[in-house]
């Protein structure tokens, strides 16, 4: 999966917490929830792929957009989004 791929996965997820002030397990359900539910863009495997790449990426992951959270607080919700959404398998 190309930056380009994974980063407007990303960016839709950031998008949808932005207002969240705090990045906490009902958050982590709720997007969870929506991934699966499509109101996100990919499945729950593109959207899984899509997670990795993110967090291997060594660059800033809220670069586009304007979220309240620091990289070190985005990246841990990231890996837990990612640990939820491989648990509903």
């Amino acid at each position: 999966m190309s930056t380009d791929s994974w980063k407007g996965h990303v960016n839709g997820i950031l998008y949808g917490i932005q207002f969240d002030p705090t990045l906490d397990d009902k958050v982590v359900a709720r997007v969870a929830d929506g991934v699966l539910g499509g109101s996100y863009p990919g499945d729950r495997v593109e959207t899984l792929d899509a997670l990795t790449q993110a967090l291997r990426y060594p660059g800033p992951l809220n670069d586009q957009v304007e979220a309240p959270h620091s990289e070190e607080s985005i990246r841990e919700f990231l890996g837990r989004l990612s640990a939820a959404l491989a648990a509903r398998a």
